[in-house]
Order: structure tokens, then sequence, then C-alpha cells
């Protein structure tokens, strides 16, 4: 699996000055999706609430994609449900890519479909707001499989994780590279 350039220390300071700014890391005591306990909480759902701040985010973030050539890699994007879609959404339209509604079940009417919009042959890069344990992607990555679409890798904003083993087992059995633009530890930088 090749590394990937980290994001430089300047956009990753003014990333994390901006999330700072919005309140979008907690600090308490908190239960994580995965069941583990933390004293930091990130909630990038409520980021689309601060259109300036979400602009200039994802304008980073495209940024990255640009100068690491990861954008050359992948015809179209995917987010799970719920929290990755208005990230999803915004940074395929700032690359210039297709972006791929996936649902939690398929719907029992319509088409029931699980993924809307035609992925087969398609390289698909499956992007998410946090990542704790991997586990929660597992279900994405079927259903791209099964709808024929080429998966490619899973891209986080933030990476959470303390024990990566799952995550190197998932991706393994999936044939992926991962990408992160910030670590919990890079949450800490001071301005």
């Amino acid at each position: 699996m090749k590394k990937m350039k980290k994001l430089p220390m300047e956009q990753k300071r003014r990333f994390v000055n901006l999330l700072k700014e919005v309140e979008i890391i907690k600090y308490g005591n908190f239960i994580l999706k995965d069941g583990s306990e933390s004293s930091v909480y990130i909630d990038l759902r409520i980021l689309p609430n601060f259109p300036a701040i979400f602009k200039e985010i994802i304008k980073i973030t495209a940024q990255y994609f640009i100068q690491t050539r990861l954008v050359e890699t992948f015809d179209g994007i995917i987010t799970p449900p719920l929290a990755g879609i208005p990230l999803g959404v915004a940074l395929a339209q700032e690359l210039n890519k297709a972006f791929y509604l996936a649902r939690e079940k398929p719907k029992n009417h319509g088409q029931r479909k699980l993924i809307e919009g035609e992925i087969a042959s398609k390289r698909i890069l499956v992007i998410d707001d946090v990542i704790t344990s991997g586990s929660s992607k597992i279900g994405i990555f079927k259903a791209i499989k099964e709808h024929n679409g080429q998966l490619v890798g899973l891209f986080v904003f933030i990476n959470r994780m303390t024990s990566p083993k799952r995550l190197d087992e998932i991706l393994k059995e999936y044939g992926i590279q991962f990408f992160s633009l910030l670590s919990l530890n890079d949450l800490l930088l001071q301005e």
C-alpha cells in the first residue's frame, strides 16, 4: 500500500483552527459508535451550519486531493449515510466528480436500490467524516461490490483510531487504500 503525502502543517493548523472556531471538537465523556469511551468527540455533522468555514474546509481538502493526485484515482464518490453526505457532495462538486447516494437499506418501493446512480465499472472512493474502528464501513464496501463498482479506497477527514489492526484487515480484505487528512493527535495542535 503506497503512503500518501500528508497535509502540509500550515494547512493542517488552519483546518484544525477552523474546526475549533465552530466547536466541532468537543471535550467531555462520550460513547463512540463502536462502543468505546472517549474524552474527545468530533461532530462534523454540524459543519454545513457554518457555510464560509465549510467551504474553506472543502477547498483545503480539494487542494490535498489535487496535490497528491488522489483526484486521478476515482470517477465518483460515495459516503455512508448520514454524516459524510454533505462533505461528499461538496467535495464531489469541488472536484467535478460524480456523487452517488447510498442507503442503509434498499427502499421498499420504486427501484429498490441501495445505491442511487449507475456505478458499474466506475472507480469509487468512499468518503466519510470520521473513522474509529472501520467496521461501520463494511456495508458500503459490500454495496459497491454488489453494484459492480470498482472500490478504490477509503478517505476520512479525521482518523481517530487508536488501534488500526482491524482497519488493516478490512482494507486488505477489500484490496483498497486508506487516506485521511487529520489524526486525533492533530486536533491538539495549537494556533
